[in-house]
């Protein structure tokens, strides 16, 4: 009875491995499937990600005009005897329209600029931080007779404006300051103004 339970116990031993191979094979092969989809998951995600960042700035981004305006002389403002200067710049706008509106204004964008040129002192225009604000005030004289950048929506009306009369004066009030926000908020067509003659005598 003995030599039959030691020779049972022996044939046992050899069944029982291949059970514990198996599962354990079968769990690695799940856990390098579930490895492997994870990581295509993120594959796809982060490179989506990653063309639509490259996708918007394309679309978006438009190349810059560069619309160069021809050289001013003015007198300036006299502090130690008479003193002129001679100025050239190129307008760096936001696109072509831009441009070809400025072109079409021409006449009264260069009166505008001439009066603001005119005005100045030569020791307001010798430092760079002198040509910078000189720099912004062009902007400003040149953006001026632009008309897409004059207000042209109207601020809603109350839908209770004609039937509650104490509220008019108030209303007016609001409705006169929304256009003005509206313009202070509105963006540069003119970007920037790069000045390539400038000469003080």
């Amino acid at each position: 009875m003995a030599t039959t339970a030691a020779a049972k116990a022996p044939a046992d031993l050899p069944q029982a491995a291949p059970k514990k191979k198996s599962k354990l094979t079968l769990i690695l092969a799940i856990v390098a499937v579930l490895v492997v989809a994870a990581a295509g998951a993120a594959w796809y995600f982060l490179g989506r990600a990653g063309a639509d960042d490259e996708e918007e700035p394309r679309a978006s981004s438009k190349p810059a005009v560069f619309l160069p305006v021809d050289q001013f002389t003015v007198n300036l403002q006299p502090e130690d005897g008479s003193q002129f200067l001679q100025v050239a710049m190129t307008l760096k706008v936001v696109d072509q329209e831009t441009a070809d509106t400025i072109k079409s204004l021409l006449p009264e964008v260069r009166s505008r600029v001439l009066l603001l040129l005119s005005s100045k002192k030569a020791s307001q225009l010798t430092s760079p931080e002198g040509k910078t604000k000189l720099a912004e005030e062009i902007i400003g004289e040149v953006e001026a007779p632009l008309p897409q950048l004059k207000h042209k929506s109207k601020p809603k009306k109350n839908a209770n404006a004609d039937a509650d009369e104490s509220k008019s004066a108030k209303t007016k009030k609001k409705a006169k300051a929304q256009p003005e926000a509206d313009e202070a908020q509105a963006p540069h067509r003119v970007q920037a103004v790069y000045f390539t003659h400038f000469i003080i005598q």
